[in-house]
């Protein structure tokens, strides 16, 4: 298998239906309008389908993190700040979490004209209190290889970026966004691939795993709902993004302003967006 078969706008060649390859093309077009030639959009090229040709080559156990210690001193001081008391990697993941779950509250401030701008550096996320999908994603991975632990985005082409964690021995789905994540019976931590296979898990949960969604965004059932609706259905697109500090001088970390990306099409990029992910969904979107 060459996985490049797989990878980037290849993916265009693989993917079934019109409206799954005009919703790949409008979610690169949205990107990169949302942020120019930065980091969200030129991870688009590296990107791997989920299918499977390629399951058995994303769901192998990683190598060691490539993560250099002293590297990213802001970022260390951080994580050290966050998970200070942790006694195993399962909870200091989960306090990354809920650190990253919570940024968007910004000190209980809304955020300062001057910070409102899309993209930045993972110190800049942190500093303006990024609430976007596509980047607390990227800041969840980039925290936890600090940590010690790999990790990769996942764009669900339906409309969100979550990300995994190698944590416990086994790929782990997590939302940062949202602060979701699922266990089985076992209280085993599940990888997407597994959601994916039984979606019932989505409506499965403990209470305890429950109290960490975001209580000021959203209620549990609402996400529970988009999980099970689309981004664990069997109708979803995923698309694997491999993300390591290491690489951060061949990515592009300036801003952009919302007034910018507005005036260059947001609006209207995202309304066609979202006509072709109804052609995907249908009544259910």
């Amino acid at each position: 298998m060459n996985i490049s078969d797989y990878q980037g706008l290849n993916i265009l060649n693989v993917l079934k239906t019109d409206d799954e390859k005009w919703a790949y093309t409008m979610n690169w077009e949205q990107l990169h309008i949302n942020y120019g030639d930065n980091v969200e959009w030129q991870r688009l090229k590296e990107q791997i389908l989920l299918c499977p040709e390629t399951r058995e080559y994303l769901y192998a156990k990683p190598g060691p993190v490539r993560y250099r210690k002293g590297s990213r001193p802001v970022l260390e001081n951080e994580v050290a700040r966050v998970i200070a008391g942790c006694k195993t990697d399962r909870e200091r993941v989960l306090a990354i979490l809920v650190f990253i779950r919570d940024l968007y509250l910004h000190n209980g401030k809304e955020i300062p004209e001057h910070l409102k701008f899309f993209g930045g550096s993972e110190e800049v996320l942190i500093a303006k209190g990024e609430n976007l999908c596509e980047c607390v994603g990227r800041l969840m991975v980039a925290l936890c290889e600090v940590m010690g632990l790999p990790g990769r985005i996942i764009m669900h082409l339906s409309g969100h970026i979550t990300c995994e964690i190698y944590l416990e021995d086994t790929w782990v789905w997590f939302d940062p966004r949202c602060g979701m994540f699922y266990v089985d019976e076992n209280n085993k931590l599940l990888s997407l691939v597994e959601l994916v296979d039984n979606r019932e898990y989505v409506k499965q949960q403990p209470d305890w795993v429950k109290e960490y969604v975001s209580k000021g965004q959203w209620t549990y059932e609402q996400r529970e709902m988009a999980n099970y609706r689309h981004h664990m259905s069997k109708h979803e697109v995923h698309l694997y993004q491999f993300y390591s500090l290491e690489d951060a001088p061949k990515y592009n970390y300036g801003v952009k302003t919302h007034r910018a990306a507005t005036d260059d099409g947001l609006f209207v990029i995202n309304k066609i967006y979202a006509k072709h992910i109804r052609g995907i969904w249908g009544d259910e979107f």
